[in-house]
């Protein structure tokens, strides 16, 4: 199996797949990332010999990413980096590439990082999270794979902790999801049945600490 981070930012998505990976959730699994930037991410894929690459890209200059993509054959792409990724690609890889996001689409959409849970603070919003969902041609319009909710504590940085760690499970959710059903790996027996998560998490979420 191999899954392709296409990454701008630090890596925190990136380390906990690694870290899931070490644990034994997704077995006989290759990770690549390619960034558009030197970035957190290229320094830890160095530091953990995994195959990494910087190119540059835009919409309209995209031989350099699609070149490199043919070459992985991913079976998820997952795409942290902050470019919106041309029709083209997007086509040939539809249902393979998904993006997390940090609010409860399609609420405040169109924003990066963490910008959507401000938004929410300042909105009042009683209800914070993170959704994954499919990339198409648009921005965070694609199709649900999983999300993530919590009740707003009225404390920003517990919250913007609370949900980074809720995405990278509804992250590693959805990849399971997407690879049983691209019949890479095998059904899960185990349903984790928690409120704040849809669909049911794949696997014991208490096996990882904060």
């Amino acid at each position: 199996m191999k899954i392709c981070f296409l990454a701008s930012g630090n890596g925190g998505n990136l380390k906990f797949i690694y870290l899931a990976n070490k644990m034994g959730f997704l077995k006989n699994l290759k990770l690549y990332v390619i960034a558009d930037r030197n970035c957190g991410s290229i320094d830890f894929a160095n530091i953990r010999n995994i195959e990494n690459k910087i190119i540059n890209y835009t919409k309209n200059k995209n031989q350099e990413l699609l070149l490199e993509l043919t070459k992985i054959n991913p079976d998820v792409i997952v795409t942290n980096w902050h470019k919106i990724i041309d029709a083209e690609i997007v086509n040939k890889y539809q249902g393979k590439m998904i993006n997390l996001h940090y609010s409860l689409l399609p609420a405040f959409d169109g924003l990066i990082g963490i910008e959507p849970i401000k938004q929410a603070y300042l909105k009042n919003c009683q209800y914070l999270g993170a959704t994954c969902h499919y990339v198409d041609e648009n921005v965070d319009t694609g199709k649900i794979i999983s999300q993530y909710s919590l009740k707003n504590s009225n404390n920003l940085e517990t919250d913007i902790q609370k949900i980074f760690e809720g995405g990278c499970l509804i992250l590693l959710n959805s990849i399971m999801n997407i690879l049983i059903m691209n019949n890479k790996i095998g059904n899960i027996s185990i349903n984790n049945q928690k409120e704040n998560f849809s669909p049911n998490l794949k696997f014991d979420d208490l096996i990882f600490n904060n």
